[in-house]
């Protein structure tokens, strides 16, 4: 079997790399990276870097779980979506879930189980969304952002299934996580 990844890898860790920010937002920025290879080769990556996320499946008393319906502006339309926000900075990815909760549709969870994460984009990003598992909700809510204005909908997996097989829910991190719980509850 070929080890082109390994070999790849390990040339890129050895390379020289300057990285140079060519804009700074609120919650990405974007870099530029020029590598320059031991054997001279020079390759340039442009490269969104992002404080990470989380995104929770929130499951309520009757076994259904919470999404959140939103406008996007990014994708020009409403979504259906897990509940899910960005880390602050040096925040712990369990703490930030609770909070996304309680902003995101007005609970706490008594019992949050992590269940992995990925990446959203590697090709161009290093957003990686820790995924997580909440139960035992309970009324606690926090006030959320002043441009989030979500309302909330409750499904049976079995709802949220055919909604993805039917085009309905488009949200590729929301996509993950319920595919994920199915195989964790089939």
């Amino acid at each position: 079997m070929s080890q082109k990844s390994e070999t790849r890898a390990r040339l890129e860790k050895e390379a020289h790399i300057e990285r140079q920010k060519i804009h700074e937002g609120r919650i990405i920025t974007l870099a530029q990276d020029q590598i320059q290879y031991e054997n001279g080769q020079e390759k340039t990556f442009d490269i969104v870097l992002h404080p990470g996320a989380v995104a929770m499946i929130p499951i309520n008393a009757e076994g259904k779980m919470i999404l959140v319906k939103q406008w996007r502006r990014a994708a020009r339309q409403i979504l259906l979506e897990l509940p899910a926000g960005t880390l602050e900075a040096a925040e712990d990815p369990l703490e930030c879930a609770q909070r996304e909760l309680q902003e995101e549709i007005g609970f706490e969870a008594r019992s949050i189980t992590s269940l992995g994460g990925f990446f959203t984009a590697p090709g161009f990003c290093n957003e990686y969304i820790y995924l997580f598992l909440a139960k035992d909700l309970h009324p606690n809510p926090l006030v959320g952002d002043d441009s989030e204005e979500i309302d909330t909908v409750a499904l049976t997996l079995e709802e949220a299934m055919e909604m993805i097989d039917q085009n309905e829910i488009v949200d590729a991190k929301t996509i993950a996580g319920i595919y994920r719980y199915n195989g964790i509850v089939s």
